[in-house]
Parts: structure tokens; C-alpha cells; sequence
């Protein structure tokens, strides 16, 4: 079934329960703190084709649930970025 699709400050304010990685070029972290997830579902945001705008990087950084995360040193397709944030975390979680 295909939702309804939303603005991203929507996606945002409905799930600020959710432990949101985000996978950021732009950012030099590049450890994610597991510490963080105790309890509480995981979200991963990956940008559209061409990246998020600076508005939404600027609206997605300033929500406290976020841990911005650098994928890899080049930009990626949003398909493999997926798949690698997945691989990442499954590592980090030692699932």
C-alpha cells in the first residue's frame, strides 16, 4: 500500500518519538551512539536524489532526537543508502 505522501516537517513533528539517524555528508561524525536507542524505535532519513536542501538540513538538525551520521565519503544513491545505514546499524546494534 502507498501512503499519502507528507512534507518532511510533518514526518518530523509526528514522530518525535523516534530516534532518527540521519545519514549526512556533511556531518565528520561518523560513530552512532547506541546508548541513544534504549527502548525507542529507530527512524533512518536519507535524502532525496540531489540531497536535502540547507532549509531541511538546518529544520532536521535543530530536533533533539537526531543523530546525524556520515554514511560514506561520497554521496551515494538514496537505494544503497538505505541498504548501507541498515548494514551500519546492524552492525552497531550487533544484531
Amino acid at each position: 500500500k502507498v501512503e499519502k505522501t507528507e512534507t518532511l516537517e510533518s514526518f518530523l513533528n509526528k514522530n518525535k518519538k523516534l530516534n532518527i539517524i540521519f545519514g549526512d555528508i556533511n556531518t565528520k561524525n561518523s560513530i552512532i551512539d547506541t546508548n541513544r536507542f534504549k527502548n525507542l524505535p529507530i527512524c533512518i532519513l536519507i535524502g532525496p536524489e540531489g540531497d536535502f536542501s540547507e532549509t531541511e538540513r538546518e529544520i532536521i538538525l535543530k530536533l533533539k532526537n537526531i543523530q546525524p551520521f556520515k554514511l560514506n565519503k561520497n554521496i551515494l544513491r538514496s537505494e544503497t543508502a538505505a541498504i548501507t545505514a541498515i548494514s551500519i546499524i546492524n552492525h552497531y546494534l550487533d544484531l
